[in-house]
């Protein structure tokens, strides 16, 4: 291929890339002595794909902009077939840039989404809707700017569709859900893709990731997507809020089109940044430092956020926040001091009490109120000694009786008491150690489950305070009888709790020799002195482990991988950057279904730091290919042999074109998409 001429005036040099269509080739440019970008269409194809491709160099053509990819040229080579010239852009996609960079703070995120609005603004202009924008199909040159690329399934608003098969073509993920569901299509439809591009840089996973494309088909159309604010904490919420309103899945509620979009956009951004169109000239020039300045900005933001909800006792938003600051700066003495503090458990107990026993102490002594008045009605003894015979003669009780009354209904409205204290107690602390083990699994070193799998999150060690020993009862606090001002939400919660305050006590049973034990209430209480009890609000001692206690090990896969370390799944990366292992050796794999699983063996020692780059090998896919004798046979547009093929054809893992030409000139043609790992068997056949 190294040298081959095009059409007489462009040679190419190497191969860029290849996808179903077509192949992108490096080649010089003879005439005008500069290299260019070459699109040439897989041979094969038929009438249809042709007019598709001529129509990306018409549509394309009309537009100069400078975040729009130039067109220079179209032609059809005697060999080749139709060729699409391009201006060849020295960088990177944007999905590329975005594994780079990631996390990308929300200021990029903005900058980059107006670069990529002002792009669509020319489009729109000029009646065209591009149907398939997704990082891939967005290039970042080295310097700036941003160019969007590969109109290929683009459509003008005044032509009908070329798929006149009804069949929508474009990227799923990105597809808004009138295109999922009707076809239809309007410059609101590349609002929507580009709101998930702006999810998914912020985020790392698609607004509407799930198993399969039927059921992130469904999500699309029946479900709104998560506030990014919500997936991603710390984003500012001018960002979110734009951001959902690009998601809705009415279109008529979404910016109308890209010029709409670029100025909601910079009025997002000029806050940050100033004007966007210099802050992204700077940041396209350092893009390195930029991030690395604002991800300092961002963990301020975070780390000020969780501490404000900490406070106000929101543990699962403070974990959000605290998790993305990790993922920032991860092992932050700001945050570990964050967990020290834990103002959060003191704060939740607190309201619980407020907002449970005031209300029951209320209707406590109403109902005690009552029960006064229907005895006066019914002549009946009072708890304060006083006894009526007749409306007109009150007597006086006999102390004694009087006093014996009195105590039984203080110990039964005692007993009562306990009981909800000693159940508010026990919600209380659980409620407690709920959120505080909540938090402590959730604060980790954030782990992006990969596209379509964002379930599972790496695990660390948790922070578990120690157990709090229940106050010895003493005999003067068994005998008194309890009130309201006597115990503590601390002191009920650490209370034994063998059998329910208010209900007989169940019967002694005997113990494995035979003897009976005995309960509680009929052993004599030990003498002691009364316990002092806890405050509520007493600061629960928490231990946080040393960081230099454990090793850390940061990890990078290509692709992503699900990373086990002895065994025991800790997520799945990019998400999962850095883990903490004990001293000692470890046994590390790292598998992805459709790779060749990958592990190895590791020793680390207290406080030491290690890398592991793994590279995975994809799988490849063989299909059998079976077409009419004597036909040559095409996969992607290259030769592979003429039928019958002795042996099967090994493809990677992906999207392929299959064609073969017979020996009367038919082209029979069939799509395929590979999947690591199988065997295939394809029959190429003409219609009969």
């Amino acid at each position: 291929m190294t040298g081959e001429l095009l059409a007489g005036r462009y040679q190419l040099e190497q191969e860029l890339g290849r996808g179903g269509m077509a192949t992108v080739f490096l080649a010089r440019d003879l005439r005008l002595s500069r290299r260019v970008a070459v699109k040439v269409l897989h041979p094969g194809l038929d009438a249809r794909f042709t007019e598709r491709f001529r129509q990306e160099a018409e549509v394309v053509a009309s537009l100069q902009h400078p975040n729009v990819l130039a067109v220079h040229d179209f032609g059809e080579d005697a060999v080749r077939g139709p060729f699409l010239v391009c201006e060849w852009v020295q960088g990177e996609s944007l999905r590329e840039l975005a594994r780079r960079l990631a996390p990308m703070p929300p200021e990029a995120v903005a900058l980059l989404g107006w670069e990529l609005a002002r792009g669509l603004e020319a489009a729109h202009a000029r009646g065209v809707v591009h149907r398939d924008i997704k990082p891939e199909n967005v290039l970042v040159a080295h310097g700036g700017p941003l160019k969007l690329a590969d109109f290929g399934i683009a459509a003008l608003a005044d032509r009908a569709r070329l798929t006149s098969t009804g069949a929508v073509i474009g990227s799923l993920a990105y597809m808004a859900p009138e295109r999922i569901d009707t076809g239809a299509w309007s410059p609101a439809s590349d609002v929507y893709a580009v709101g998930v591009v702006l999810f998914e840089l912020c985020s790392g996973r698609t607004p509407h990731a799930g198993e399969g494309s039927a059921r992130l088909a469904v999500s699309a159309m029946t479900r709104d997507a998560p506030l990014l604010a919500e997936v991603s904490p710390g984003t500012p919420v001018p960002l979110s809020g734009l951001v959902a309103r690009c998601l809705s899945r009415d279109a008529r509620d979404r910016p109308a089109d890209g010029a709409v979009l670029a100025r909601e956009l910079e009025a997002v951004v000029r806050p940050w940044v100033g004007a966007p169109s210099e802050a992204s000239r700077a940041f396209f020039v350092a893009p390195e430092a930029s991030v690395a300045r604002w991800r300092e900005d961002r963990f301020a933001r975070l780390l000020d956020e969780g501490r404000v909800l900490l406070s106000a006792g929101q543990g699962a938003q403070a974990a959000r926040c605290l998790n993305a600051a990790l993922a920032l700066r991860p092992g932050a003495p700001e945050v570990l001091a964050l967990l020290r503090s834990r103002p959060m458990k003191q704060g939740l107990i607190r309201r619980a009490w407020g907002a449970l026993a005031r209300p029951w102490l209320h209707r406590t002594g109403t109902a005690a109120g009552g029960v006064h008045r229907r005895a006066q009605e019914q002549h009946r003894p009072i708890p304060g000694g006083v006894l009526l015979h007749g409306p007109q003669q009150p007597r006086l009780l006999a102390g004694a009786r009087a006093a014996r009354l009195s105590r039984r209904h203080r110990l039964k409205a005692g007993a009562a008491l306990v009981g909800v204290l000693v159940g508010l107690g026990v919600w209380a602390g659980r409620v407690g150690r709920g959120t505080e083990g909540s938090l402590n699994r959730s604060v980790s070193v954030n782990a992006a489950s990969p596209p379509g799998s964002d379930s599972r999150a790496a695990a660390s060690t948790p922070v578990v305070p120690p157990p709090i020993a229940p106050a010895p009862a003493s005999a003067e606090s068994s005998a008194a009888p309890m009130t309201d001002a006597s115990v503590t939400p601390a002191v009920a919660a650490s209370r034994p709790l063998n059998r329910t305050v208010g209900t007989p006590a169940r019967a002694a049973r005997p113990d494995a020799q035979g003897r009976t034990a005995r309960t509680a209430s009929a052993s004599p209480a030990p003498t002691a002195q009364p316990a002092t009890p806890e405050p509520a609000d007493a600061e629960v001692p928490v231990r946080v482990p040393d960081a230099q206690s454990f090793a850390t090990i940061t990890v990078a896969t290509r692709p992503w991988a699900e990373v086990f370390v002895d065994g025991q799944s800790r997520g799945y990366t990019p998400r999962l950057r850095e883990l903490r292992l004990s001293p000692g050796a470890h046994r590390l794999r790292f598998s992805n279904p459709l790779c060749e699983p990958v592990e190895e063996q590791l020793e680390v020692a207290a406080g030491e730091s290690v890398s592991r780059e793994v590279a995975l090998r994809v799988r490849d896919a063989e299909v059998t290919i079976v077409a009419p004798a004597a036909s040559r046979v095409f996969v992607d547009g290259r030769e592979v042999g003429v039928a019958p093929l002795r042996d099967p054809v090994t493809l990677t893992h992906g999207g392929h074109v299959l064609s073969a030409r017979d020996p009367g000139g038919n082209v029979l043609r069939h799509s395929l998409k590979a999947v690591a790992g199988t065997r295939t068997t394809v029959v190429l056949e003409s219609s009969p």
